[in-house]
């Protein structure tokens, strides 16, 4: 039991070893975020999820753990988080990359997070909160392989709010 845990460990140091958000040789690529505009009908595309599979040489020998790292995996927004940027007036996924966490009482506040679903990209699962006037979907990858997904249900702020 206590080797089932332990290389459950390994694996989850060695992913997330490659998470470095420091300039440098072995910086890993930042998270890529993806997103769209709500609406009752967007297009999806389904993505698998990656699997991790632990092998032991031959022999039977455990190598030792990979070092932890000393930079945190990215999380996700919160509830009342603020937004800046702009999302695309459209139905359809288009990728992004200016859509920054900000304080609320910045005049670059676009958006408000109401709430935040994990494991997903369906965008429709924000169809369950009326008060969603954009959805987000945000995917934290490292080397291409999808390490999370979230969608972000969101109101406008200022001119952006649409209620």
């Amino acid at each position: 039991m206590a080797l089932g845990v332990l290389a459950a460990l390994v694996v989850g140091a060695a992913v997330l070893s490659g998470l470095n958000h420091e300039d440098g040789p072995e910086a890993a690529p930042e998270p890529a975020p993806s997103l769209s505009v709500w609406s009752p009908d967007p297009v999806t595309t389904p993505n698998p999820t990656p699997t991790a599979v632990r092998t032991t040489p031959a022999g039977g020998a455990v190598p030792a753990p990979a070092p932890v790292p000393s930079e945190a995996a990215p999380t996700p927004f919160d509830r009342g988080t603020c937004l800046n940027g702009s999302l695309p007036d459209s139905t359809t996924a288009q990728k992004v990359t200016d859509v920054e966490e900000v304080s609320c009482s910045a005049s670059d506040a676009h958006y408000r997070v109401i709430e935040s679903i994990p494991l997903t990209s369906d965008l429709n699962r924000c169809n369950d909160n009326p008060k969603t006037e954009y959805a987000f979907s945000y995917r934290y990858t490292v080397n291409g392989a999808t390490l999370n997904q979230y969608v972000y249900c969101l109101v406008g702020i200022g001119s952006y709010a649409r209620g």
